[in-house]
């Protein structure tokens, strides 16, 4: 009980010198001088060390005779004469969550503080602690943005004496996790890789979840998004929501487009895999005696046989005539493919022609699903067709 109530006479009678060194400017050096030759006072400051972290920072640079011994941090752009004090050196903040940063001058006990431009909306110069020259930017931050913070620190009241300068940066960050790094947009040949990646600061804990047109994507659940081959299927806007302590946010939109030839865009609605063997324009997969580019060209099915005859033949009898009429229909999105309708007298002489419209009475009409080709009945001559397009798997 003795040992307690000596403990507690002399914490009072500590914290009224400090008062009064502060209050008579008397130098730093004294009070430290006065703390190491006193051992009950040296067990009081062991003990408040324990117990509060601001207060122990500041007794142990008094304690070491005005040296700083592992109890401020610089920042950049800050002097050698006012620094932030250790474990309030986190610049950062976030949007509408309280923030704290504390800093003092390790050359003499501060009487004043005056910030040299306007604090981060929301946070402002706070009170000074008199005792030790400490003063702080605190609050609330409103707006998210980087801030230069200009503190001017004087050695007397009311903005007078000698004084020394930090400058700093505050960091006002929007809250839950911070994307450094946003997906790129893309365009790409259809069979080709797409990746999209995004960057997070601070990257444990988080997690992701991608997204195409607003509908999220079954197992895309990493930093990396990625597809190979891609069709016309994987074209859209991507984003990206990342979740880290309860807190969302979701990418900027990354547009993939991809650039798809008619033939790729019918294999991808013709065939299961539109990569598999069986896609090659030479092959015949459904065993009709149509080649895949016969299908293609016609826009039939590649995958169910088909005894069709072409081209169509029929007859017309109008105020213009009789006619016999060839008809090849055409599939109006294979743009690739030419048909070239071709006629002569006898198959044994003379060379294939092209039909030209008007020509010795032949009609010709094209639309966009067929081409249309009418002989007059009373004309002796043999009709063909050619097909040309593309050879490419």
């Amino acid at each position: 009980m003795v040992t307690i109530w000596i403990l507690l006479m002399n914490s009072i009678l500590f914290i009224r010198f400090a008062k009064q060194c502060s209050r008579l400017r008397l130098p730093v050096l004294m009070l430290c001088v006065f703390l190491q030759r006193n051992p009950v006072l040296n067990t009081i400051v062991e003990r408040q060390f324990s117990l509060g972290p601001h207060f122990s920072h500041i007794i142990k640079w008094l304690t070491a005779g005005g040296i700083i011994v592992g109890s401020v941090n610089t920042v950049t752009g800050a002097t050698a004469s006012v620094q932030l004090l250790k474990g309030f050196d986190e610049t950062k903040g976030a949007l509408g969550e309280p923030f704290e940063i504390k800093f003092a001058s390790s050359s003499y006990v501060v009487g004043s503080y005056k910030l040299g431009a306007t604090a981060p909306p929301g946070l402002s110069l706070g009170p000074i602690e008199k005792e030790f020259g400490i003063g702080t930017i605190e609050g609330i931050p409103t707006q998210v943005g980087v801030y230069n913070v200009d503190i001017y620190a004087y050695e007397e009241d009311n903005l007078t004496g000698d004084s020394t300068l930090l400058a700093l940066t505050v960091y006002v960050l929007d809250k839950g996790p911070q994307i450094v790094e946003q997906p790129q947009s893309a365009s790409l040949a259809w069979g080709s890789s797409l990746s999209l990646d995004v960057v997070v600061e601070n990257s444990e804990s988080v997690s992701y979840q991608w997204q195409l047109d607003g509908v999220d994507l079954v197992g895309a659940n990493s930093p990396n998004y990625a597809i190979t081959p891609v069709t016309s299927v994987n074209e859209g806007l991507y984003t990206v929501s990342v979740t880290k302590d309860g807190e969302t946010k979701v990418s900027d939109p990354a547009s993939v487009s991809v650039l798809a030839s008619s033939l790729e865009l019918w294999k991808e609605q013709s065939f299961e895999n539109p990569f598999g063997d069986e896609t090659d324009t030479s092959d015949d997969p459904d065993s009709d005696g149509l080649t895949n580019f016969f299908e293609y060209s016609i826009g039939s099915n590649p995958e169910v046989a088909t005894s069709i005859q072409l081209p169509f033949v029929g007859r017309e009898i109008s105020f213009a005539g009789n006619f016999v009429v060839y008809t090849y229909p055409r599939n109006p999105n294979a743009d690739e493919v030419s048909i070239q309708a071709e006629y002569k007298d006898s198959l044994t002489d003379g060379n294939w022609a092209p039909i030209i419209d008007m020509l010795n009475g032949i009609r010709v009409v094209e639309t966009t699903d067929a081409l249309v080709i009418k002989v007059p009945s009373d004309t002796a001559c043999f009709i063909r067709f050619r097909l040309s397009g593309p050879t490419i798997n």
